[in-house]
């Protein structure tokens, strides 16, 4: 039909362009000739073809202008989501305050999905509030760190007659009721520390090889992991074979990572680590708070 249309178009044109141009051409009459010699005048202008009206023309030749592309706004990928960190908090003595507990929490900094926070005192434990509350202090750390797990290490130094804050009669060492008595400071400060979802490992004292010391840690021990194992949201950490060879002797040495031969783990008071003593219990224990928090493939 389009062709049709431009067809009759172009046939019009030619008729018209022809039928102007004879119209247009007149023989000269006898009395308007030039005389001899005289150039005639030129003839005027002709009027231009008249064409048909755009309105009437073939749409082929006046196509209808386009409307702009309406293109969807692109759409920006989903920012990936990053993985929350677990927060893990360390509680204890000296061997927190030390080697150990510094080179745990290197570990645990190190990981990409954990952060780390520590909070150790020296000559302390749940014995002598009056002297280091880890009531209060403990119920201040978890506070402000909200941790997904707390790691602890107490009990060394709580083989002597428990004091209160109030200052009332001290309950000795060795007598009946001290064991249900520290039962119940070990109770109260899990208490402390725990919240629905929060995990609690306990590391157990590691062994010393100290015979009288050992008297006195065997008791704390057996407290500890009594309460401890009594609870769904506790862990106790048995460290007996990290410290203790094929005969159950205290181990003196071990090989340790980044140490060419194996290295003394013990300072001279047979309590308190080295260096590569810090480190060796370190790796023994990381891999374990990694296992609490379901990151231990990952690590």
């Amino acid at each position: 039909m389009q062709n049709c249309l431009t067809r009759l178009f172009v046939t019009l044109l030619v008729v018209s362009a022809t039928s102007a141009s004879a119209a247009s051409v007149q023989a000269p009459s006898p009395s308007t000739s030039a005389p001899a010699g005289v150039v005639a005048p030129a003839a005027a202008p002709q009027s231009p073809v008249p064409l048909l009206p755009e309105a009437l023309l073939p749409e082929a030749l006046f196509p209808a202008p386009r409307s702009p592309a309406l293109h969807p706004p692109a759409l920006h990928p989903p920012a990936p989501e990053v993985a929350r960190k677990h927060k893990v908090l360390l509680l204890g003595d000296s061997l927190i305050a030390t080697g150990f507990g510094e080179y745990l929490q290197a570990q645990l900094d190190a990981h990409p999905r954990i952060q780390s926070a520590r909070r150790a005192k020296s000559s302390t434990g749940l014995a002598r509030p009056d002297f280091f509350d880890w009531m209060n202090v403990g119920r201040e750390e978890v506070e402000r760190h909200q941790p997904d797990v707390v790691v602890v290490i107490l009990g060394g130094n709580d083989g002597q007659s428990l004091q209160d804050t109030q200052g009332g009669k001290p309950i000795h060492w060795g007598h009946a009721e001290w064991e249900a008595a520290y039962r119940q400071r070990m109770k109260d400060f899990l208490t402390v520390l725990a919240k629905p979802g929060r995990k609690i490992v306990w590391l157990e004292l590691p062994t010393t090889g100290l015979k009288r010391f050992e008297q006195k840690l065997r008791i704390i021990r057996a407290v500890q992991r009594e309460v401890i194992s009594s609870r769904e949201d506790a862990v106790h950490l048995d460290t007996h074979p990290f410290f203790t060879d094929a005969k159950g002797r205290a181990l003196r040495q071990a090989r340790v990572e980044g140490f060419r031969r194996p290295m003394r783990l013990r300072m001279q008071d047979g309590v308190h680590f080295t260096v590569a003593g810090g480190r060796y219990f370190a790796n023994k224990v990381y891999p374990e708070v990694l296992g609490v928090l379901g990151l231990l493939q990952q690590g």
